[in-house]
C-alpha cells in the first residue's frame, strides 16, 4: 500500500484524490499547501490523518512513500528535484515542465536518487487507449494516414487564473494541448507497432492574447511513416476535445479521450465508495458501416492512474508514459510554440 502526500491541494489534487478512494494499491496520508488551512480542509474533505506545515515538512516525513505534485506548471522542476532528493517517488502534474530542458533535469534527478518519476497524463492509463493501440496495430482501418485530435475550453477572460496568466505557465498548448500532442504521438506510434513516434516536421499558427499565452492555436505534424496530424488546443475557444483517425480502409473515433470512466472531474466533494464508473466507447466504421466498442472500466479514470503508479514503481518508469515519452511530448510542444513565437521566462 502506497501512502501518498499530496502537494499542493487545488481542484486537480481533489479529482485525484477522488480516485485513490477506490484504489487497493494507495491512499492519501499527508497533505501541504503554502496555506495551512487550505490544507487542512482538503485533509477534512478525504479524511487525510497529517496535515504539514509546508512542502519540506511534508517531503521529510518518513510514512510518505510518494507525492502527487499538482502546483502550478512552473513550480515542478524545483518540487520534483526535491522530492526526489528527499527519496519520495513522484507523480506530477503535466505538463510535466515549462520545457523540454527541464523534462530531461527532472528525470536525471529521479535517476540519480532512484525514484520513480510518471508524468499526469491519466487518459494513458485507461483500458481505452490500449484498446485504440491495439485496433490501430491490427490493422483494424488498414494503414492510418491522418490524425485529428483537440483539446480546449472557453473560459471567460481573467487574467488573474492560470489559463491566461504567464507567469504561471498558462496559455492552450501546456495546460491542454500536451493532450492531443501526446494522442498523436501514441497513435503514429501504434501505427508502426511502437508506444509512441516522434514527429519529424511541426508547422503551427495561432493567436497570442493581450495577457501573453497563446488563446488558441492548431499544429500540422508528419510522422517518418507519413502520418499526418492536425492538432488544436485553446484556453478562449471550445473544441471537439476528442480523437479521430483516418485510414486507407475506414475510420475510428475516441469521442471521450481525455476523461473517460469519471465522475470525479466534476465532483467538488468526496465520492461515496458506491460509485460506479460508466464504460467508454470506440466507434470503429469500415465499407460504411459503424460498430461501437464497448470499453469497460471498473474504477475510476484516475484510480487508473495511481495504481499505474504501483504497478510500476520498481521500475522507476510507467509504460503508459514512459521518461522518453514525456520528454518527446515536451519538445513536441517547444516546437510547437515557437512556431507561434511564444516564450516563458523559464526558456532563457
Amino acid at each position: 500500500m502506497i501512502n501518498w502526500g499530496i502537494i499542493g491541494p487545488g481542484g486537480i489534487a481533489r479529482v485525484f484524490c477522488n480516485g485513490l478512494r477506490f484504489s487497493q494499491t494507495g491512499r492519501a496520508t499527508a497533505v501541504a499547501s503554502r496555506e495551512r488551512q487550505k490544507a487542512a480542509d482538503f485533509a477534512r474533505m478525504f479524511d487525510i490523518a497529517t496535515v504539514h506545515d509546508g512542502y519540506d515538512a511534508l517531503l521529510a516525513d518518513p510514512a510518505v512513500d510518494a507525492v502527487y505534485i499538482a502546483a502550478i506548471h512552473p513550480a515542478h522542476l524545483d518540487l520534483v528535484r526535491r522530492a526526489a532528493a528527499a527519496k519520495k517517488h513522484i507523480l506530477v502534474e503535466k505538463p510535466m515542465g515549462m520545457n523540454s530542458g527541464e523534462v530531461g533535469a527532472m528525470i536525471e534527478a529521479a535517476r540519480a536518487n532512484d525514484v520513480f518519476l510518471m508524468e499526469a497524463f491519466m487518459y494513458r492509463c485507461h483500458p481505452q487507449i490500449q484498446k485504440m493501440a491495439d485496433l490501430l496495430g491490427d490493422g483494424a482501418i488498414g494503414e492510418v494516414r491522418v490524425i485529428r485530435s483537440a483539446f480546449g475550453f472557453n473560459a471567460p477572460f481573467n487574467p488573474d487564473i492560470r489559463s491566461y496568466n504567464r507567469e504561471l505557465g498558462g496559455g492552450g498548448i501546456l495546460d491542454v494541448g500536451c493532450y492531443p500532442a501526446s494522442a498523436a504521438r501514441r497513435v503514429a506510434g501504434a501505427a508502426a507497432g511502437e508506444t509512441f513516434l516522434d514527429p519529424v516536421e511541426v508547422k503551427a499558427s495561432g493567436v497570442i492574447g493581450a495577457s501573453g499565452v497563446d488563446y488558441y492555436t492548431a499544429a500540422v505534424l508528419k510522422f517518418a511513416n507519413d502520418i499526418v496530424a492536425e492538432i488544436g488546443t485553446g484556453v478562449a475557444c471550445g473544441l471537439s476535445n476528442d480523437i479521430s483517425v483516418y485510414g486507407s480502409e475506414g475510420t475510428l473515433v475516441v469521442p471521450n479521450p481525455w476523461l473517460p470512466s469519471t465522475p470525479c472531474r466534476t465532483a467538488r466533494d468526496a465520492l461515496p465508495l458506491d460509485t460506479t464508473f460508466p464504460p467508454s466507447e470506440i466507434l470503429l466504421t469500415r465499407k460504411g458501416e459503424t460498430e461501437t466498442i464497448v470499453v469497460e472500466a471498473d474504477r475510476d479514470l484516475f484510480t487508473y492512474e495511481a495504481d499505474a503508479v504501483a504497478q510500476y514503481i520498481d521500475a522507476r518508469q510507467a509504460q503508459p508514459m514512459t521518461w522518453a515519452d514525456s520528454e518527446g511530448n515536451m519538445r513536441l510542444l517547444d516546437a510547437w510554440r515557437a512556431e507561434i513565437g511564444l516564450r516563458f521566462p523559464q526558456d532563457g
